[in-house]
C-alpha cells in the first residue's frame, strides 16, 4: 500500500506540474480589442471546419488524422478560452446574460460555443470528426484495437472473458484513484465530473452484456448528461468536464480523473464518452440538422458490402444508410465504400 500511495502522490505532482506548465505561451494570443477574447481560437476554428472540404479525398483520412493533432496543440497547449464540453454550454449561457451589459464578456464566452455552432450549421458535425480533443484522444487510443472492435461488432458485440477483464481493471483504477483522492479532499458540485466517470464505468458493465440490445436506448443520456449540464449553468454551478484541466491549466483532479476513465473506456468501447455521455454531441447534432452538407446513399449502386457500417466508430451507418443524428462526419463510410455509393452532397451546388 504504501508502494501504491507513493507511486499516486508522484503522479499527482506531475499531473499538477505539468497542467500548470501545460500552455506553450504564457498568456492568450491575438487578443481582440485588449480583450481577452482569442481571435487566434475562432481563426483556428474556422480554418479546421473548411480543412475537410480542401483536401484531397485521395488523403483525406490522413489529412483528418492531421486535423485531429493540430485541434490537440492548438486547444491543449495554446488557447485559452476552451473549457470543454461542459465549459462550452456553461459559457455560452454565461455570454448570453452579458449581452447588453457586458458586450466584450458576452463575446469572451460565446465565442467559441458560437464559432462551432456555425461551423457546424454550414459545414456539418466536422467539429465532432475533425477537431474535437476529446474525441481524438479515443480514436487515437483505439487504433491499436480497431480489428478487435470490428470483429466484436460483426459478432454483435458478445460478452467474453476479455471485456469482462478488461472492464474489471477499469473499474479497479476508477476505485482505486477514488480512494486516493478521497483521504485528501472533499468533492463539491465543481467536482461532479466524478459522477460522470461513475456512469461510464456502469454503462462499461451494462455494454459488456447488452450493448447490441441497449445501445440505441443508451445514447439518449446524452439529453440527460445536458440538461445536467444546462441546468447547473443557469443555477450557476461550475461542473469540470474532462480534458478541462489542460484547458484551464490548472491541476484538476476530478477532471485529470474523468479523463483517464473516458480513455480507457473508449478502450473496450469505441468513442464511449461521444456515443453516450457527450452533452455538447447533442447541439452539434441540432446544428447539423441545418447544415448544406449532408450525406447521401444512392441505394441502386449500394452491394450491401457491410464496409461502411464496419469502419464508422460510432455506430452511425446501418446497410448502407447514414444516421444524421449520430453522424461525426469523418467520411471514412465515404472513402471506404468501393462502389461511391455514399456521397457528401453540398446543397448550395446544383447536382448534375
Amino acid at each position: 500500500m504504501n508502494v501504491l500511495r507513493t507511486f499516486m502522490d508522484r503522479l499527482s505532482a506531475w499531473l499538477e506540474s505539468a497542467s500548470a506548465n501545460i500552455k506553450l505561451v504564457d498568456q492568450a494570443l491575438s487578443g481582440m480589442q485588449g480583450s481577452y477574447v482569442e481571435l487566434l481560437t475562432l481563426l483556428a476554428l474556422g480554418l479546421l471546419a473548411v480543412i475537410p472540404i480542401i483536401v484531397p479525398e485521395r488523403h483525406r483520412q490522413f489529412y483528418r488524422r492531421l486535423n485531429q493533432c493540430f485541434g490537440i496543440l492548438i486547444f491543449i497547449f495554446v488557447v485559452y478560452t476552451c473549457l470543454g464540453v461542459f465549459g462550452m454550454i456553461r459559457n455560452f449561457h454565461r455570454g448570453l446574460m452579458e449581452i447588453g451589459r457586458e458586450n466584450i464578456i458576452a463575446l469572451y464566452f460565446c465565442s467559441v460555443p458560437l464559432t462551432v455552432l456555425v461551423t457546424s450549421m454550414i459545414f456539418g458535425p466536422t467539429f465532432c470528426g475533425w477537431i474535437c480533443p476529446t474525441g481524438a484522444l479515443q480514436e487515437f487510443i483505439a487504433i491499436p484495437l480497431k480489428r478487435w472492435h470490428r470483429a466484436r461488432r460483426k459478432a454483435g458485440w458478445p460478452c467474453t472473458p476479455a471485456v469482462l477483464t478488461l472492464t474489471g481493471l477499469v473499474t479497479l483504477v476508477f476505485l482505486g484513484w477514488m480512494a486516493y483522492l478521497s483521504v485528501t479532499r472533499v468533492f463539491f458540485v465543481e467536482d461532479a465530473s466524478v459522477y460522470w466517470s461513475e456512469v461510464l464505468v456502469i454503462l462499461l458493465f451494462v455494454l459488456a452484456f447488452r450493448m447490441a440490445r441497449w445501445d440505441k436506448a443508451l445514447r439518449r443520456l446524452r439529453w440527460v448528461s445536458f440538461a445536467i449540464i444546462a441546468a447547473g449553468a443557469v443555477a450557476g454551478w461550475r461542473i469540470t468536464s474532462p480534458v478541462h484541466f489542460t484547458f484551464s491549466k490548472v491541476y484538476d483532479p476530478a477532471s485529470v480523473l474523468s479523463t483517464i476513465m473516458v480513455v480507457l473506456g473508449a478502450i473496450l468501447v469505441p468513442q464511449i464518452w461521444c456515443r453516450y455521455l457527450c452533452p455538447w454531441r447533442e447541439t452539434i447534432a441540432w446544428a447539423g440538422r441545418h447544415s448544406v452538407r449532408r450525406l447521401e446513399t444512392r441505394h441502386d449502386t449500394c452491394t450491401q458490402c457491410g464496409q461502411c457500417d464496419s469502419v464508422c466508430g460510432v455506430e452511425a451507418v446501418h446497410h448502407g444508410t447514414v444516421d444524421p443524428h449520430e453522424c461525426h462526419l469523418c467520411l471514412k463510410c465515404v472513402d471506404t465504400c468501393p462502389t461511391k455509393a455514399i456521397r457528401l452532397v453540398d446543397q448550395w451546388k446544383v447536382e448534375p
